[in-house]
């Protein structure tokens, strides 16, 4: 039996017509893929202010994405109640940041993302400062020894990559771990 040319050309119409659907599909799911982000950012901690007695709590600065938004925070950590963290200030970042560090002036915050060195007073506003104010090495982060760490293991914490003191007399300790998680020790040994 042999094919009409009316026949062929539906037949070459509706053959291009699924494989045209079928590109579509695909390119409308590859664009609206949600990236997980587990993989693409790492929670910064920096220390701001040591807590130098009983009454005085110490600033904690901390970035994490939250609902797909890039957030920098300013916490304080309350010691007389149970190491609560109260926000004083936050801020949406346009992109991740890779570093943190402290200013030599001690109020604000350098952040290090898109291969440049952006200063955040503290009000987490961006301000014109010169790099030359930027600590290098972030304060009040501590070597990580043998002891530390099993001393860390002791107490419970599981892959510590860093810790940052957060009392003058190192009496507290802010220890984040590998899965980005973060915990608060009292009175680390060694």
């Amino acid at each position: 039996m042999k094919e009409s040319r009316k026949e062929r050309n539906t037949r070459l119409v509706l053959i291009f017509l699924c494989i045209s659907v079928t590109v579509l599909a695909f390119l409308y799911v590859q664009n609206n893929k949600v990236i997980d982000s587990k993989g693409t950012y790492t929670p910064l901690y920096l220390v701001l202010e040591q807590g130098t007695s009983i009454n005085e709590n110490p600033k904690v600065a901390l970035y994490k994405e939250t609902n797909q938004e890039h957030v920098l925070a300013i916490y304080e950590v309350d010691v007389s109640n149970g190491h609560k963290f109260t926000a004083l200030q936050a801020v949406t970042l346009k992109g991740i940041p890779e570093k943190l560090t402290n200013d030599e002036s001690k109020q604000g915050i350098w952040v290090y993302m898109s291969n440049d060195w952006i200063y955040l007073d503290d009000s987490l506003d961006a301000a014109e400062k010169d790099e030359a104010s930027k600590i290098e090495d972030p304060l009040f982060r501590d070597e990580l020894t043998t002891m530390k760490v099993e001393e860390l293991h002791r107490q419970g914490v599981q892959e510590p990559i860093a810790i940052h003191s957060l009392a003058a007399d190192q009496s507290l300790w802010l220890v984040v771990q590998k899965n980005g998680s973060f915990s608060i020790i009292e009175n680390l040994q060694g």
